[in-house]
């Protein structure tokens, strides 16, 4: 069964991270009872989005049952993180591409494969239970940014798809 939603726009990937991220918190808002279904999480992760003149970072906060996705962050706001993952724009590009055309990542487009190596995408912390917690919540991660399939797709911007 479908759910119109005719006030979201499609989202394509090469609308860029302040579009991905606004989906990831429509995603939020929107399937708050799914991801809470997850389990109890506890973890602050900063998103890095590099280009060649410019670092986008947006937060992703799991509080308890709670999953909030901030705006573009400042340099100054971007501090108290559990961890970061930074990746240049063409890879974040080609992970949400895979998800759209996919209804959610395939193995080798989730956020576990994309990092784990250090390549495309790259964690850190200065605290080992920062990187432990990014794989410890990988499943809650994986399912919102997946969840942009549902709540904003290229195949028809006025429809959600249920799974």
């Amino acid at each position: 069964m479908a759910t119109t939603t005719s006030d979201l726009p499609a989202l394509g990937a090469d609308d860029g991270p302040d579009a991905w991220f606004e989906a990831l918190a429509d995603v939020a808002r929107g399937e708050a009872d799914r991801l809470a279904a997850l389990g109890i999480a506890d973890f602050r992760l900063l998103v890095e989005v590099a280009s060649e003149t410019d670092t986008a970072r947006y937060g992703i906060v799991l509080d308890g049952y709670d999953v909030t996705v901030t705006h573009r962050l400042g340099p100054q706001e971007a501090s108290s993180f559990d961890a970061v993952l930074r990746g240049e724009t063409a890879s974040w590009q080609e992970l949400i591409e895979n998800i759209l055309a996919n209804g959610g990542a395939d193995i080798a487009h989730s956020l576990n494969a994309l990092s784990i190596a250090g390549w495309p995408l790259q964690l850190s912390s200065d605290d080992p239970v920062g990187r432990d917690k990014f794989f410890r919540y990988a499943e809650t991660l994986q399912a919102l940014f997946d969840g942009i399939s549902r709540v904003r797709s290229t195949r028809s911007p006025t429809t959600v798809r249920e799974p």
